[in-house]
């Protein structure tokens, strides 16, 4: 947050400079629903397939989406349009785009940003972006009111090229013209601030064709709008602190953590030495969820850590067909993912032939549904810092010879924070013998997160849910570069949804 105020500051000066009057630096916030302006690295921002590519959260539509100016999706009736041609290189493009600021600043939609595109004609245009290095040519939003007028610099801008899953917002020009659209999103001033008109203005630093070009202004609108919504809660609900939830005729396992034999409530428990309880560590900025909890080590080098199973047949004697899992996470101050994502805990039927580890399930001989985490967003982008869960898939209809990855994207619940307890519930439904009706379904903090019904775990009827899969794992193959820790507590297995703790 300093280092892109102290950027603002730069800029800001620059404009006083050239006789312009600024406004003071907005908030430096974004919504999740945003698209990504991206880092140095190019793989993270907005791209022709994702709005975030650091999130795995794709457009609906190939190159963007956006409103008209009647409301219509991918519509052509432009909020305003500016006549660009060969002469216009070295000159300000303007477009008045005062209708579609007043309706960000009333709030009738929100402010997703601006997304130009070529109506007609040749080009494409260059324009200088906010990164450019002549800070008298980057974009300006001008507005005007009863005050005066202020000039307004874009928290974000970048564009979509249809020939490269790179994003492009690190560079210092905004490329429009044949099917490269551009985006730029200003902080604006709040509800009632009586804008009367307002112009977007793009300095032309390079033309390519020849002729008149007509460049209209849309509205992007991508993501989920998502509302507070309560929990949904279930049969935890029942039993405050989780206080007898063992009893529950619906309960299959259940653990706190908090007996130092707790091992023993598993089939199996993995290697002791990177697994332990912890009632407190001070060191991580661990906070009790309640009493003791599981601490998980992934060591610098190495990349298995937690590997702990639940049998059904050899617990309770026969293998189900349905089940819930809950448990309770929370990422420790060191989780940083930078490397490469890796697997969290889960559900299974590999029975040690194949749906693991490169041996690909054909539908007969084995399916897992472990979760899983991808790297942690980086900075500069509007879910920075969240560590990406969801779910890593082997199952019949599988492509590659390792698993599918399904994000969990509902409401951007699957998008973890550091230093804060998440309830996280799977229900696993195995498919009919042959049919794509397998389910598959996510909760965080008791709000749905997943959905998938169309799976075909199996072809066969011998497979079943053998076990919960406790798995953290660092990759595929590429070991952790540094020691990070994770929590689990109030682990629960039902044959019912179970929920989060009631509030």
């Amino acid at each position: 947050m300093r280092r892109r105020l102290r950027v603002l500051t730069i800029r800001s000066t620059a404009y006083l400079l050239a006789g312009i009057v600024l406004a003071s630096c907005a908030p430096l916030w974004a919504e999740r629903n945003d698209w990504a302006e991206g880092t140095a690295e190019r793989y993270d921002g907005a791209t022709r397939d994702y709005y975030n590519r650091g999130g795995m959260l794709a457009w609906k539509n190939f190159l963007g989406d956006w409103r008209d100016a009647e409301g219509v999706a991918q519509g052509d009736q432009p909020f305003a349009v500016a006549t660009l041609d060969r002469g216009s290189h070295g000159t300000w493009a303007e477009w008045d785009v005062t209708s579609l600021v007043q309706g960000w600043a009333d709030r009738r939609w929100q402010n997703q940003g601006f997304f130009l595109r070529c109506l007609s004609g040749g080009g494409p245009f260059l324009f200088s972006s906010r990164e450019q290095d002549d800070a008298s040519q980057r974009p300006r939003l001008i507005l005007r009111d009863a005050g005066g007028e202020t000039a307004l610099s874009p928290l974000a801008d970048t564009h979509l090229e249809p020939s490269t899953y790179r994003s492009q917002g690190t560079q210092e020009q905004l490329r429009v013209g044949g099917s490269s659209h551009g985006l730029l999103r200003f902080a604006l001033p709040g509800k009632g601030s009586n804008i009367t008109t307002a112009k977007l203005r793009l300095f032309v630093c390079g033309v390519y064709g020849s002729g008149e070009t007509k460049v209209g202004v849309f509205r992007c609108e991508q993501g989920e709008q998502v509302h507070e919504s309560k929990p949904v809660l279930g049969l935890a609900a029942k039993y405050p602190g989780d206080d007898g939830i063992g009893k529950d005729p619906q309960v299959v396992f259940s653990t706190g953590f908090e007996s130092d034999q707790w091992a023993d409530q598993w089939t199996y428990a993995g290697e002791r030495d990177v697994i332990d309880t912890v009632a407190t560590d001070d060191d991580r900025k661990f906070a009790p969820f309640q009493g003791k909890a599981l601490r998980v080590l992934i060591r610098e080098g190495k990349t298995g850590a937690l590997n702990t199973l639940y049998k059904f047949g050899r617990e309770t004697g026969t293998e189900p067909e349905e089940i819930y899992f809950r448990y309770y996470l929370r990422l420790a101050s060191d989780w940083n993912q930078t490397r490469q994502g890796g697997k969290m805990p889960g559900i299974s039927g590999t029975y040690g032939i194949a749906g693991w580890g490169g041996r690909k399930s054909d539908g007969t001989d084995g399916w897992s549904a472990r979760g899983s985490f991808s790297q942690t967003i980086p900075a500069g982008n509007p879910l920075a810092g969240a560590t990406p869960i969801g779910t890593y898939c082997y199952h019949a209809d599988m492509q590659d010879t390792y698993g599918d990855i399904w994000i969990w994207q509902q409401g951007y619940r699957g998008y973890l924070e550091n230093n804060r307890w998440y309830c996280v519930e799977q229900y696993l439904k195995l498919n009919t013998p042959g049919e794509k009706d397998g389910v598959l379904r996510a909760w965080i903090d008791g709000r749905p997160a997943f959905d998938k019904t169309d799976i075909r775990f199996r072809l066969v009827d011998k497979l079943k849910i053998e076990q919960i899969w406790m798995n953290v794992y660092h990759g595929g193959t590429l070991p952790s570069p540094y020691d990070q820790h994770l929590f689990i507590d109030n682990v629960v297995v039902a044959r019912d949804y179970i929920g989060p703790l009631a509030e």
